[in-house]
């Protein structure tokens, strides 16, 4: 945030979001709508009170906002996507709203009620932007005297109000407010001549710098929410949770299908082990539906799925290749060649396992293997069978993957549950740090969940492994289906 907006370090008023982030909803003063104004339609831009159901989807979005700020460091807040439904929803309603702005401008004698209310909406949620102190009192105390409906009123019924210095007022205004990378965009609209545009322009530009307060403030407040996150996103939990008992349905029935197939692969159950094994299988993709308790976090298990799948696959090839072909590719350099390839084929968006481009993956590490062993040429026979070596990695149960997949998940599991240093796996040659990387992106996701839920898991497990919560899996399954 610029200097011209240094004051909003003070901290927010209280109550107006999780720990302190403001996120511009509420005024800091009486509303200054005019009375006089109140028969034309309300603007867009102006947010309504929520009722009680929007009032805890309110809550859950709070709730996210702090799981959100905890898991990503560089997270902000932004605008909606305009491919978006709801962009797409807001562009048509935006776009019919200032039509009616415009025909009311355009009439004789032209009707200024539209612009009165828009003036009004433009001026508080400029009071709502000025910093807390004596310089942000003073002009908050000068800009309500200037920008005066009841005195724009009276200019036009005398025929004088000018909408072209109201907005060079609010342009001069903002520019006070607004980071450094705002000014082009504010200064802009002081040359615009067209007064809807303007107005438009001008709440467009209201939004972005009411985005960049925000983010500002959970850039400097990130600290201190991320030592207050696990406690404040588990009493939300826990609030949801007595308004909606069935709001851990799902998570039982995730729990419980571990439980039941742990016990027919003869595995150890306890509550440590099935909550590790709970979360393996996010990674496997073996749950049907989003758990409650694990819900914000499924896109990442995903990615994570892939990205693992991506480094066991790559230190498969590397595996057969070395051990097929022989001393001529069994150095780092071969190594990384092909680790890149498998990467950058699995970086495609509509591969969901390197399993599924194999044919083509096979001929490009082929020709890795044939620039790499430049002593000799292959011989068609020999090109045939790296083909067939690599291609029986398409196999689910190929066993150097599955060795490796093994591997990778003792390796997960021990970090997950271990506070000391744990010996990484063997096989993973030149992939080992980014084997590494995902472990750690893992078992940050877990660590952070079982702070969270730890509670509500103890005592659901008990119970699931007694057999009291022996129906959650198949009753969900019901419902769901």
């Amino acid at each position: 945030m610029s200097e011209k907006g240094s004051d909003n370090k003070d901290e927010p008023a209280e109550g107006d979001s999780f720990v302190g982030v403001s996120t511009g909803d509420k005024s800091p003063g009486p509303s200054h709508r005019p009375s006089s104004a109140g028969k034309s339609p309300r603007s867009p831009y102006n947010s309504e009170k929520m009722d009680a159901a929007g009032a805890a989807l309110e809550e859950k979005v709070r709730m996210q906002l702090a799981h959100e700020l905890y898991m990503n460091e560089n997270m902000e807040i932004g605008m909606p996507d305009p491919g978006s439904i709801v962009g797409q929803v807001k562009q048509i309603v935006h776009r019919a709203f200032w039509d009616s702005v415009r025909a009311g401008i355009e009439k004789e004698p032209p009707d200024y009620s539209h612009c009165i209310r828009l003036i009004s909406e433009i001026r508080d949620i400029i009071l709502e932007l000025i910093p807390t102190g004596p310089q942000g009192q003073k002009l908050r105390s000068q800009i309500t005297e200037v920008m005066d409906t009841d005195l724009y009123l009276q200019q036009i019924t005398n025929d004088t109000f000018d909408l072209k210095s109201v907005s060079q007022y609010v342009v001069s205004i903002l520019l006070s407010l607004c980071a450094p990378a705002r000014d082009a965009s504010v200064r802009a609209i002081g040359e615009m001549g067209d007064p809807v545009e303007t107005l438009r322009a001008i709440f467009s530009v209201l939004d972005l710098i009411r985005l960049d307060f925000v983010n500002y403030q959970l850039r400097t407040l990130r600290p201190t929410l991320l030592a207050q996150s696990v406690q404040y996103e588990q009493s939300k939990f826990r609030a949801m949770l007595e308004r909606d008992p069935g709001s851990l349905d799902k998570t039982k029935a995730w729990l419980a299908t571990t439980v039941e197939a742990m016990r027919s692969e003869n595995q150890v159950v306890t509550p440590t082990t099935t909550l590790e094994c709970a979360f393996w299988r996010l990674i496997e993709g073996k749950v049907d539906c989003a758990p409650e308790t694990v819900a914000m976090d499924m896109g990442r298990y995903s990615v994570l799925s892939k990205e693992l799948s991506a480094v066991v696959f790559a230190a498969s090839c590397i595996l057969i290749l070395q051990n097929g072909v022989g001393p001529p590719v069994q150095h780092d350099a071969f190594a990384n060649k092909v680790r890149v390839v498998v990467y950058q084929l699995c970086s495609l968006e509509y591969i969901s396992h390197p399993r599924d481009l194999i044919d083509h993956m096979a001929e490009k590490l082929l020709d890795v293997v044939k620039e790499t062993n430049k002593t000799r040429t292959l011989t068609d026979d020999e090109c045939d069978k790296i083909r067939s070596m690599l291609k029986q990695l398409s196999a689910i149960e190929n066993p150097v993957y599955v060795l490796l997949w093994k591997r990778a998940r003792m390796y997960f599991t021990s970090l997950s549950g271990s506070t000391s240093a744990i010996t990484p796996p063997d096989g993973f040659s030149v992939c080992m740090s980014d084997l590494q990387g995902v472990a750690s992106k893992y078992t940050h996701l877990v660590s952070y969940n079982r702070g969270v839920f730890g509670p509500f898991y103890a005592d659901l497990i008990p119970q699931i492994m007694s057999g009291d919560g022996a129906g959650a899996a198949s009753s969900t399954r019901d419902t769901d289906s």
